[in-house]
């Protein structure tokens, strides 16, 4: 079976296209394991969020969301968020619970949703409890194993496999463990490059 690992942050919004771009795989008939694995671009993001017009001057913010929403609609994908930006740590925290309960594609999707169109702190508890509500997971026993700790241990090995594949953008892919492939293109050529790849390291 082929595989794919993709690194991957919530607070960057090509990541969300890149979700995007892996659930065109699935619907073409493509099959593959798929491991999503956390990295954390900004891990000094304060949990109350920030303001992006601290960071970037107004009108760049104003015109990379136009460029963004244009590329989103193919996938649905809309981009509301003007200004904040936010500490993800949690989110991946949550997510580690979400793919034991197997919903982690439906938990992402909320998460990207939640950060981008609706302009939500994804550190928030009560946020990410919404979210978990909504996708039917028990948002208790979510913030229980996420103050357990039982998954810090995870989201450390994430750093360090990170490290070894020398992951310096998200989104990466990882194709089959040696061929990696960073950024996002046009579904045409994203479904090539993945064929192609899967026929060469088969």
């Amino acid at each position: 079976m082929n595989r794919i690992k993709i690194f991957s942050d919530f607070a960057w919004p090509f990541c969300y296209f890149g979700l995007g771009l892996v659930d065109r795989l699935k619907e073409d008939g493509l099959e593959f394991d798929l491991e999503w694995i956390p990295f954390e671009l900004d891990p000094n993001a304060p949990e109350e969020g920030m303001d992006l017009y601290e960071v970037y001057p107004k009108e760049y913010i104003h015109s990379s969301l136009d460029m963004l929403s244009k590329m989103g609609k193919k996938f649905g994908i809309r981009f509301n968020n003007k200004n904040g930006k936010f500490n993800t740590r949690l989110a991946h925290l949550a997510g580690f619970y979400a793919l034991e309960e197997g919903k982690y594609d439906e938990y992402a999707w909320a998460v990207f949703k939640a950060y981008f169109e609706q302009g939500l702190n994804v550190y928030n508890r009560e946020v990410l409890s919404k979210i978990a509500k909504n996708i039917g997971l028990d948002p208790d026993q979510m913030l229980e194993s996420i103050d357990s700790e039982k998954y810090n241990e995870k989201l450390e090995k994430a750093k360090r496999l990170a490290h070894e594949y020398g992951i310096q953008s998200v989104p990466t892919f990882i194709i089959n463990h040696n061929y990696k492939m960073s950024g996002v293109r046009d579904y045409d050529s994203f479904k090539k490059t993945i064929l192609d790849t899967f026929n060469r390291l088969d």
